[in-house]
């Protein structure tokens, strides 16, 4: 069985893995560390979804494919793309096959008759899947980049139902 896992690169980023049935099998803020996307903790959390004795294993990872933002600063954008490339660096050193997704693609593929943004993500995943944990523990409002690692997951699952 392979799982479709998206991934919203970032420091408020997050994980998500759904089985070919659309099911939720998880979801993870991004791994974090000194400030940083943990390298280690994320290749430990890709390496848990492998798992050989019951057939499971990622099928591919749909990473939302994002460049500099308007206004935004030198160093947060190298620091947002040091993220980036730290996923795609731990993707590659584990064999995982990565899609590169821009951010209007995978919107207009998945939230169909909801609002292309953040909250947009949220409405959909808490419709689609309401007993996903989009609130982690001690916050009280969604988490917006798991809800967005979930509609890249979803991306991913679709590639397969065409």
């Amino acid at each position: 069985m392979n799982l479709a896992l998206g991934i919203d690169p970032g420091l408020r980023g997050g994980l998500a893995a759904l089985n070919p049935t659309g099911q939720v099998v998880g979801t993870w803020p991004m791994p974090l560390a000194g400030g940083e996307v943990h390298a280690a903790g994320l290749a430990d959390l890709l390496r848990s979804l492998r798992c050989l004795d019951t057939h499971q294993d990622i099928g591919r990872v749909c990473l939302e494919k994002v460049g500099a933002m308007p206004k935004q600063g030198v160093a947060s954008t190298f620091r947002f793309g040091t993220g980036w490339g730290m996923v795609r660096g731990v993707c590659a050193a584990l064999a995982i096959p990565v899609v590169l997704v821009p951010p209007p693609v995978w919107k207009k593929r998945v939230l169909l008759g909801f609002p292309h943004d953040k909250a947009g993500a949220v409405q959909f995943c808490a419709n689609r899947w309401p007993t996903a944990e989009l609130v982690l523990p001690g916050c009280r409002i969604p988490h917006d980049g798991i809800a967005d690692a979930l509609c890249l997951a979803e991306y991913g699952r679709l590639l397969d139902h065409n």
